[in-house]
């Protein structure tokens, strides 16, 4: 599964709309839009890490992260 889809089912699940959680990671909802369609890919640690709480996911899971 690629980060779309995973980042795109996490969040729907946790029941949030785009625009909530890039408000609670103090980022536009654009910025937000993009990351979630995988138009950034390189998306930084810290935010990944935000987003991952938000959504109550495996940032490994969500972003792909390998060991």
């Amino acid at each position: 599964m690629n980060l779309r889809a995973e980042l795109y089912r996490a969040r729907r699940n946790a029941r949030l709309t785009q625009e909530q959680i890039a408000e609670r990671v103090g980022v536009d909802r654009t910025i937000y839009n993009k990351i979630e369609r995988g138009k950034i890919k390189n998306v930084p640690v810290e935010l990944a890490i935000q987003i991952a709480k938000e959504v109550n996911g495996s940032i490994n899971k969500i972003f792909l992260i390998s060991d």
